[in-house]
């Protein structure tokens, strides 16, 4: 397959013009300067107008269109997977709450079953557990009930019959009991992320030198930065080998906090994500997420005195908005794109465009609008 006459971001994130895309068995395997107009076939799309970017990445998202991770349902992965792939996401984490035991081993098995289909729109690349390593007081919307602290027999208990790389990403908190022993056992396995903190800076600190190499949602469910007790942002925003997760709404962080995260973290560090929950792509109304009914309006969660539960945003709105702050937009595409596809070691076959890597790629027109998706060199989107 063929896609012509596009202007595409390179590897580098600097825009070629009128470039042909050649495509064999779900890779890019040729990049050249268009000299020809082409056979003109059903095996080739002539993208003049149109500018080719990496598909976005999403680490965090619970769920959509009424379907949640956390249902343990193939079919309600699937409604996710294509409501994804219409927002230019072309690979996610599915992310589950702290739920029950046996339900969760539920859903790591639907999990399982739907990475083996192929793709109906944005693939799946591993779980990812928020929860149950979580602080009760820092659990926000999540069901104390089922907080525990850190225990690798526990993720062997869940993953039993499974394979080992089902789970990407695991959140825990840095205070809890046992997180030393969990994070040197875990590390070199699976992307450690610290995550509902009340953590203090040496804390923090100490558990970033033990291997936590990531950060969720900074700035919500952790203690606010402070010039006397800057805690886990702090500890996350100081190193620079731990990259960073920032909705990027405008409402679950302010959109100066948002510049200054963004200058502090470059544009190697800062990961886009939605937390996106079941009332994504839906109307106004009352949605369950993890047991919990929480109220949606205009877009806005809340489960109980203006408290923010997830959201209802997807990268490709989190992408314009911080177009529309005037961050530089090599910054922005990266931290919905190569950033992500870092954090999970993933960097080498997605993340960007170039010849060896998959042709997950999303065509935009000259308003940033989502014109036609690809994922693995397969159109799953089209407008």
């Amino acid at each position: 397959m063929r896609l012509t006459h596009a202007d595409i971001v390179d590897s580098s994130f600097l825009l070629q013009r009128n470039r042909t895309l050649t495509i064999e068995n779900g890779m890019i395997s040729a990049i050249s300067e268009n000299s020809d107009s082409g056979s003109g076939g059903s095996d080739e799309y002539d993208l003049s107008g149109f500018t080719l970017i990496p598909g976005f990445i999403d680490l965090h998202i619970h769920g959509a269109l009424g379907a949640d991770t956390s249902d343990g349902d193939v079919e309600g992965l699937r409604r996710i997977s294509l409501y994804l792939a219409g927002k230019g996401v072309t690979s996610f984490c599915p992310t589950t709450m702290m739920i029950p035991k046996e339900k969760l081993i539920r859903v790591l098995r639907a999990a399982d079953a739907f990475r083996k289909e192929d793709a109906v729109g944005a693939r799946m690349l591993g779980v990812r557990l928020e929860g149950p390593f979580l602080s009760k007081e820092k659990c926000g919307v999540q069901n104390t009930d089922y907080a525990m602290e850190p225990s690798s027999e526990y993720v062997k208990e869940i993953l039993e019959g499974l394979p080992d790389d089902l789970i990407s990403i695991i959140d825990i908190t840095p205070e809890l009991p046992g997180t030393s022993a969990f994070v040197s056992e875990m590390k070199d396995r699976y992307v450690l992320s610290a995550a509902h903190t009340a953590a203090s800076y040496d804390v923090c600190k100490a558990s970033i030198a033990e291997g936590i190499r990531h950060g969720t949602h900074l700035f919500n469910a952790m203690e606010p930065l402070s010039h006397h007790a800057p805690g886990s942002v702090g500890a996350l925003l100081e190193d620079p080998s731990v990259t960073c997760e920032l909705i990027c709404d405008g409402m679950h962080v302010h959109t100066a906090v948002l510049k200054i995260a963004l200058a502090v973290l470059g544009e190697d560090r800062a990961v886009v994500v939605s937390d996106a929950m079941r009332a994504a792509g839906m109307p106004d109304g009352e949605y369950d997420l993890g047991g919990t009914m929480v109220h949606v309006k205009e877009g806005r969660t809340d489960f109980g005195n203006g408290r923010l539960a997830g959201s209802t945003t997807d990268i490709h709105a989190e992408f314009l908005k911080l177009l529309d702050l005037k961050i530089p937009f090599t910054t922005a595409l990266r931290a919905c794109t190569i950033n992500p596809a870092k954090v999970l070691h993933i960097d080498q076959m997605t993340g960007s465009i170039e010849a060896g890597k998959y042709a997950d790629l999303v065509a935009l027109d000259e308003e940033y609008r989502i014109r036609k998706v690809f994922v693995k060199g397969n159109l799953v989107y089209e407008k």
